[in-house]
């Protein structure tokens, strides 16, 4: 009785942070996924990722069904852990190996998603935006998963995942849900089901996002991830050893603020040299593709696309280069790591200058 009354000028701000407990425990499983898994989609990585989307599927059957109020919070708070595990991997596998803007901003656009599930519960039933939390985790972990099966990334394992995550959010939902039809009379089921359908109106529009997103090139060609690439000069490869030199950028440079700048001489090749992981036995034909900036026309003009097949399984990473000579030219760059007339793995932009300076502070760097 002593404990309630001292605590009680403070039961506001208990409130406040009780109802954002699920968005803490969202962000505590992203970042503990983000610094404990590696560059590569490896079979511990894929059992972790495993784990987490059973162990979610197993919480929200149980919410579903009737629990005490005191053990609802922690459970909502567990649920949202193996979410922020989950979309971790879209950090891990997706984001930081494809290095562009807007696939920040996807996961920037998941995490509002999260937090709105608090705000919008009312108007779509407490779990509503869930199941499409759920379905979102389910289409990426088996995009990662089914290619590691079928040894292939072709589209439509991609396609395949989404329509698999769907199947899989109605069973677990169907399994959650059959004590509470019990002996419902068969008019009452087509109510019941009316009204389930609406409830996952927002599962089908995230599917649906995901597929149009992919249809336009803008999800990244995992399960590949760009390791290490460098924009360089004066390549060698000697003893399985691939080298070359790179300029010392500015700190702005080196915190991409400001463009990198590479220094050439007439005649002088400069490189993109690549790591790029693949799992086991995947052959993928990839591209780099240059591009030049055309300030008149406003424009990227195409200055060469380069075929580079690669067979995946080496740790490492499949290690490729591309490089332009007689078409060097001072003024903006930019060169893409793709799949062969399709989505974009990385891109590196970066300024060439005619080198001056006869003494340029440089390194040199590796790929084992």
């Amino acid at each position: 009785m002593i404990t309630k009354t001292i605590f009680k000028p403070f039961e506001p701000q208990f409130n406040t942070i009780r109802r954002f407990l699920p968005a803490i425990a969202f962000f505590l499983g992203f970042t503990w996924d983000s610094f404990n898994m590696g560059r590569h989609v490896s079979f511990f990585s894929l059992l972790v990722l495993t784990s987490y989307y059973f162990g979610a599927s197993i919480i929200l059957i149980i919410l579903v069904r009737e629990v005490k109020p005191r053990w609802k919070t922690w459970l909502d708070f567990l649920v949202r852990f193996f979410f922020g595990g989950l979309f971790s991997a879209l950090v891990v596998f997706y984001f930081k190996s494809s290095g562009s803007l807007y696939t920040f901003l996807v996961v920037v656009g998941l995490a509002v998603l999260l937090v709105a599930n608090e705000f919008l519960a009312k108007k779509y039933g407490n779990r509503a935006l869930d199941w499409a939390l759920f379905a979102i985790c389910g289409t990426m972990y088996l995009n990662f998963l089914i290619p590691h099966i079928a040894h292939s990334i072709e589209a439509i394992w991609f396609y395949l995942s989404c329509v698999v995550s769907l199947v899989l959010v109605f069973v677990i939902h169907h399994i959650a849900t059959m004590r509470q039809r019990g002996d419902m009379p068969l008019s009452g089921i087509y109510i019941y089901y009316i009204k389930e359908l609406r409830m996952f109106a927002p599962t089908f529009g995230v599917i649906f996002l995901l597929v149009v997103l992919y249809w336009f090139q803008l999800i990244p060609p995992v399960p590949l991830v760009l390791k290490e690439s460098y924009i360089c000069k004066d390549f060698s490869s000697e003893n399985d050893i691939y080298r070359c030199r790179i300029e010392k950028q500015d700190f702005w440079q080196t915190v991409g603020i400001t463009q990198e700048v590479i220094h050439f001489k007439e005649g002088q090749k400069i490189y993109n040299l690549s790591a790029i992981f693949a799992p086991t036995r995947i052959a993928v034909n990839l591209e780099q593709r240059w591009w030049f900036w055309d300030e008149g026309k406003r424009l990227w003009l195409s200055r060469g696309v380069i075929n580079l097949p690669m067979v995946g399984g080496r740790k490492q990473g499949w290690r490729t280069f591309s490089y332009i000579q007689t078409a060097v030219r001072k003024g903006r760059w930019k060169v893409e790591t793709a799949l062969q007339n399709g989505a974009i793995l990385a891109d590196y932009y970066f300024t060439a200058e005619e080198q001056l300076d006869p003494e340029l502070p440089t390194q040199i760097v590796t790929i084992n």
